[in-house]
């Protein structure tokens, strides 16, 4: 991709452990199966899966080392990472896994549907692949400046960063179509929402408003002093327990269209 691929704390979201339990189960892979997660990242949703073989390509060396480093403890299922760029055909062949994960690739790839459909080719028949992405536009934060809030969330939403070579930070509601384009049968639709109640480093709202604080920076966003209040405002709402925070993530299951 293009930037700088290896700035894995500005690529990689904030993890939650909630968030890689659900798309460990969607995926229902069983003893034996092959798994493949497409823009691995870090590994939290690897480390939560039980199979035979489980493979990780994502294009960032840097997080696949991470990802190394956590998957080493954990379970007995055999873990091979790869360094891949998503946009270029898949280094698999046709029908050999059983079950493919792709989350949180799509916003930040020139031809989304590329990836989708060399997800199909690799997926076996009577396999499963769940696509899955977070919707940026559905970022909500308490605040006392809503019109504010509102401008940079949706600004967010729209910003290339760096290390993206495209921006759709809505493409979360929109995966049936892709799905649907590329020739797969949907299974399922399902949703899930995180949530945070403080505003502290470590947390989940703060990792998320000190990220879209940060991109519209480098964006070169018109108003820096706005950012610094915003911040402000987000601290004195949790100093008084009024902070909230939470996302929607989406994800569509899939199989391949009957011959």
């Amino acid at each position: 991709m293009a930037g700088e691929p290896d700035d894995v704390d500005t690529m990689v979201e904030p993890v939650v452990p909630s968030r890689h339990r659900w798309l460990a189960g969607l995926l229902a892979a069983l003893p034996g199966d092959r798994v493949v997660d497409l823009g691995c990242g870090t590994g939290s949703t690897l480390a939560q899966v039980e199979a035979g073989l489980a493979l990780g390509l994502d294009v960032s060396s840097a997080a696949l080392a991470r990802a190394a480093e956590a998957l080493a403890l954990a379970g007995d299922t055999l873990f091979v990472l790869v360094q891949a760029d998503l946009k270029d055909p898949l280094p698999l062949a046709d029908a050999s896994a059983d079950r493919v994960l792709c989350h949180d690739v799509l916003e930040c790839l020139p031809d989304p549907d590329a990836l989708v459909a060399e997800a199909a080719r690799i997926l076996r028949p009577g396999g499963r692949l769940v696509l899955a992405h977070t919707d940026y536009d559905t970022l909500v934060f308490t605040s006392d400046d809503l019109g504010l809030t509102r401008r940079l969330v949706h600004a967010y939403c729209d910003t290339q960063q760096p290390w993206m070579d495209a921006v759709d930070g809505t493409i979360g509601r929109h995966l049936v179509e892709v799905a649907g384009r590329c020739g797969l049968v949907i299974e399922d639709v399902q949703a899930s929402v995180v949530l945070s109640r403080r505003f502290l480093p470590g947390e989940l709202g703060w990792g998320y408003a000190h990220n879209i604080v940060g991109a519209l920076r480098g964006a070169g966003w018109t108003e820096p002093a706005a950012l610094d209040r915003w911040l402000d405002g987000l601290r004195a709402l949790d100093e008084r327990g009024a902070f909230l925070f939470s996302l929607n993530d989406y994800a569509v299951l899939c199989g391949r269209m009957r011959q």
